[in-house]
């Protein structure tokens, strides 16, 4: 390996170590227990103990006192999580409109396909209903025609066709 590539994978390996742990995406939340020790943690603490995150940012949520209805004024910084039943029930409903929708598109998908069938099947009525000497071409690229018992099938099975295809 030549000395540029080299340095070149030293300067990237260089600019990987350097990004900044706050760019990843989250939050750490850094709070101060009972007896003193301070821990860190990518979820919030439970309950009444106040937190910050490492960004700074502080959790306060103002309580109502027992007496009254009014606030209390020791209120005390508290975490209050995200409400887990509605994100599942958002969830949820976001999968069924998703199933709803794909269950629309394979629908509108068999009813093209019935339509193309109900199609061909109007034509082959027709052309075994008009008369005269019918005729196929084979794989070899030469003309069979059908003879009277043949076009008598060819006939039902059109009419067949016609009433499973077609309204």
């Amino acid at each position: 390996m030549n000395k540029g590539c080299l340095a070149l994978l030293i300067s990237l390996l260089a600019l990987t170590l350097s990004v900044p742990a706050y760019a990843v995406k989250g939050q750490i939340y850094k709070w101060k227990e009972k007896n003193g020790t301070v821990r860190y943690s990518d979820t919030p603490p439970l309950g009444n103990v106040p937190y910050e995150t490492l960004m700074g940012e502080k959790g306060m949520l103002l309580q109502p006192s027992a007496e009254g209805g009014s606030v209390d004024s020791r209120a005390v910084p508290v975490h209050t999580p995200q409400n887990v039943e509605a994100e599942k029930s958002a969830n949820a409903s976001k999968e069924a409109a998703e199933r709803e929708k794909e269950k629309q598109l394979v629908e509108a998908a068999n009813l093209k396909i019935r339509q193309q069938n109900c199609a061909e099947a109007r034509a082959r009525l027709h052309t075994f209903e008009q008369g005269g000497r019918i005729s196929r071409m084979t794989e070899q690229g030469e003309r069979v025609y059908y003879d009277d018992a043949a076009i008598a099938e060819g006939l039902a099975q059109a009419k067949k066709d016609i009433e499973a295809f077609c309204d």
